[in-house]
């Protein structure tokens, strides 16, 4: 986040600012809720017969997650 092309680009782009976050801050990561919920609610007693079919569920889960605004926003509190 530090090298040239991002300098120039955030020169060219004077509206944003460079926000710097602590190298492990899983708190500060919305992604981090979105897993949680998705490992220990949706996916806590699941056992997939191979990898594929854990695979096919974590995207039908996540695509699940996506048409449910209030609980994806949820995850930025």
């Amino acid at each position: 986040h530090k090298g040239p092309a991002i300098r120039e680009f955030l020169r060219r782009n004077k509206r944003l600012t460079l926000e710097r976050l602590p190298a492990y801050a899983p708190d500060l990561n919305p992604v981090e809720a979105v897993w949680l919920w998705l490992k220990y609610g949706q996916l806590a007693n699941y056992v997939p017969d191979d990898i594929p079919g854990l695979d096919d569920e974590v995207i039908e889960r996540l695509v699940e997650l996506k048409f449910t605004p209030d609980l994806l926003r949820a995850s930025w509190d």
